[in-house]
């Protein structure tokens, strides 16, 4: 394994829906500071391919490492750990109902006691102010709108410090203005918090303008590209197909 590499996926595989593993499988390596996107048709696993490689379902065979640790077969112990350092947030960024919006951002370093209640209040408000929160913190989640609350999910998990994060359909029901303002804050994890960052997602733009490496999948097959420019140009008849529909 690369000693730099965050994440290393060999002769990764999903299961095919059917208990058996998928034809097709994965090796890629990622560094820190780096944006990696999925992209593909709707139904054709991207979710799938996130979860296997956020060690959240197991995969199918093949193995995987996250942080230089064995994530194929991690017990309960071992994976609570793991996800203080690799974060996912999935789509619709679920939040504790019955406290506000600054109180979900506090209640992970609360519980690992990473700082008395003053030092940890300080800490989400500075990483509000990282991510351009302009809502009000002492609202409940359901007041909030999808944006509001995908911010206070992210910030949720930035209060332990991950290195990894995992992102499931970050723009889903948002807005275009919302839509800019999470692109560049991506960006932003990766480059500033040196961050190694994994979204799956629809949005070719912000795909476009952002991603360090593509990865392409259908549901029998899975492609790496290491910029856009080679996404656009490639042959393949599926990706020609693909990027044709989205035009």
């Amino acid at each position: 394994m690369n000693a730099q590499a965050i994440l290393q996926a060999e002769k990764l595989r999903i299961s095919n829906g059917e208990g058996e593993p998928c034809a097709c499988s994965l090796d890629l390596e990622i560094p820190a500071a780096r944006l990696v996107a999925l992209v593909g048709p709707a139904g054709a696993g991207k979710s799938t391919w996130l979860r296997t490689l956020a060690a959240v379902d197991p995969p199918a065979g093949g193995r995987l490492s996250i942080l230089g640790e064995d994530a194929s077969n991690l017990n309960e112990t071992r994976w609570r750990q793991l996800r203080c350092r690799a974060a996912f947030v999935t789509m619709g960024a679920p939040l504790l109902s019955v406290v506000d919006g600054l109180t979900n951002l506090m209640l992970p370093a609360l519980y690992h006691r990473t700082g008395n209640a003053e030092q940890v209040r300080a800490q989400a408000e500075e990483i509000l102010d990282f991510l351009g929160y302009a809502g009000d913190t002492h609202t409940l989640p359901a007041y909030l709108n999808q944006h509001q609350r995908l911010l206070i999910a992210i910030g949720r998990c930035l209060m332990l410090a991950p290195q990894l994060m995992f992102l499931d359909e970050p723009f889903y029901m948002t807005d275009d203005a919302s839509r800019r303002n999470e692109s560049g804050m991506y960006r932003r994890l990766a480059q500033e918090r040196g961050m190694a960052i994994l979204v799956a997602t629809h949005n070719l733009g912000f795909v476009k303008r952002f991603a360090d490496q593509i990865v392409f999948v259908q549901k029998h097959c899975i492609w790496k590209f290491e910029n856009w420019q080679a996404f656009a140009a490639s042959p393949v008849a599926e990706v020609r197909a693909f990027l044709d529909a989205a035009a």
